[in-house]
């Protein structure tokens, strides 16, 4: 599973801030302050927010989880959490982060908004990672971050899950 890749990345790294673009239901965000449990996490997320328009529009097919249960999940944690599209509330973040890790939309509208706001916070030698780099019979001109990264060094790291209807997923690690 890709994730494992994400997670042998915040062993390694060991982070002392964590920018998630895309928390879902929080539980990514629980596996990486598991591991560096002193990590300062700041999350975004549509969360309630989201819906059948927006689903469309970024590809999403999961269901959605609330800010409050969210925040409750990880309240053992330094974690703070946005609500909001990303195009919105991100702009408005300050501080720097030494771990980036891009999960949001699927849009490539939205995915080149986040970076371009993200790599501002980034901390001198930051790790990012994307998720989203697709291969098969995705259309990669509308979604995903393959068009977004290849104009930086990456690499696209090898575990790789399915995607319904065909091709496959993963993540890339980008040098900034």
């Amino acid at each position: 599973m890709r994730y494992d890749q994400l997670l042998a990345y915040v062993q390694e790294y060991a982070p002392s801030s964590i920018l998630e673009v895309g928390t879902w239901n929080g539980h990514r965000a629980v596996q990486m302050l598991n591991i560096v449990p002193d990590a300062k996490y700041c999350g975004f997320d549509l969360f309630e927010d989201a819906t059948e328009v927006t689903d469309a529009e970024e590809k999403n097919v999961k269901p959605h989880h609330t800010l409050a249960s969210v925040r409750h999940l990880l309240s053992p944690f330094n974690a703070e959490l946005h609500k909001g599209n990303t195009r919105e509330t991100l702009p408005k973040l300050t501080g720097q982060f030494d771990f980036v890790w891009l999960d949001g939309g699927h849009s490539i509208e939205t995915i080149e908004s986040d970076w371009k706001w993200a790599r501002i916070c980034l901390a001198p030698g930051a790790m990012v990672l994307f998720d989203d780099y697709y291969t098969g019979p995705i259309d990669t001109e509308k979604f995903g971050c393959n068009k977004i990264v290849e104009r930086h060094r990456h690499v696209v790291l090898p575990a790789a899950d399915p995607v319904s209807g065909g091709g496959w997923v993963q993540m890339v690690r980008v040098w900034p």
